[in-house]
């Protein structure tokens, strides 16, 4: 992989930005729960150019930043939860009683523990596939998951079964120590107004925020994965035209939008009037009796992120 810096970021931050002190799992039959979790295309594609990729220094920031948020809190319950909890209110009696990440043998020794885990990862092998993942936090036996998002990302949703899937593969593959049967994902909102949340009533009104979801069975899980590590297996070295392409919702293909521009000849500018509905846009243009509907295809938002955006024909069909 090679890098470049296009915008210019100065030293200091180029380097922390190339900083990845993950614990990488470099073995040929492995795969993770983000890769699993990956279309098709993604997954088999991106493999094939892990190593010829080019990545600009400034599309390292957003995962710059949730990886320090991630060590952060880690660190904080590593160090200092006990201080933490005393200044909540919790008594003595209660925090003494909590192990953070411990063994079977703690655990026996211990009947009265209260188990945080921190950052665990996990394994179980599927046929010629040895799964894996690492989640941020299991306390009481909810599995957590810290987000730093838009706070539009509150009001809007939209990946909600990207979390639920998540979870139910972390469950999957830690079923003694995730024994409830929800995620909880803590956002923290990079971009919080204060005057927005006094404003609208749907934007979050605090920083930090949390949602529960429903996770599915492990065994519908477990189905899941199997059928996932079929399909894998079978276009792992297929030719990209054999390959299944993404889907709309894999692409999170946003919607199209139906603009009317009042002049015809004057359709380069911004529109007199945008629509979400064709039919909607078009009984507009009739009541006006002149003007023209010109229509704005949804576009992949999933694209972006790609690790095989360099080499993917299919994304050409959206960016040329």
């Amino acid at each position: 992989m090679s890098y470049t810096n296009n915008t210019d970021i100065p030293l200091g931050l180029a380097v922390w930005l190339l900083q990845d002190n993950y614990d990488y799992v470099h073995e040929d039959n492995y795969i993770s729960v983000t890769e699993l979790m990956r279309p098709l295309k993604q997954l088999v594609l991106g493999r094939r150019n892990q190593e010829k990729r080019t990545v600009d220094l400034a599309d390292l920031i957003p995962s710059a930043l949730g990886n320090s948020l991630h060590d952060s809190i880690e660190k904080a319950w590593l160090t200092g939860y006990d201080k933490a909890l005393k200044l909540l209110g919790y008594p003595k009696s209660v925090i003494d009683r909590i192990l953070i990440n411990p063994t079977e043998d703690q655990l026996k020794a211990n009947k009265d523990a209260i188990p945080i885990y921190l950052e665990q990862r996990a394994y179980k092998t599927v046929g010629g596939f040895r799964v894996g993942g690492k989640f941020d936090m299991v306390a009481e036996g909810i599995v957590q998951d810290n987000k730093s998002t838009s706070a539009y990302v509150w009001i809007y949703g939209g990946r909600e079964d990207d979390y639920r899937l998540q979870g139910s593969l972390y469950r999957w593959l830690n079923p003694t120590k995730i024994t409830e049967d929800f995620i909880r994902i803590n956002y923290i909102f990079t971009d919080w107004q204060k005057s927005q949340s006094l404003q609208n009533p749907a934007y979050p009104d605090s920083r930090c925020k949390f949602v529960d979801i429903i996770l599915t069975s492990i065994e519908d899980t477990d189905k899941w994965v199997k059928d996932k590590l079929k399909q894998i297996e079978k276009y792992i070295n297929a030719p990209e035209e054999e390959l299944p392409e993404c889907t709309p919702e894999e692409l999170w293909m946003s919607e199209p939008k139906y603009k009317y521009y009042a002049d015809p000849n004057k359709t380069s500018g911004r529109s007199t009037k945008n629509f979400t509905d064709h039919t909607e846009a078009l009984t507009f243009q009739q009541s006006k009796g002149k003007g023209v509907v010109i229509t704005e295809e949804g576009q992949p938002k999933k694209c972006g992120y790609c690790p095989a955006f360099e080499i993917c024909n299919q994304r050409k069909k959206y960016f040329p």
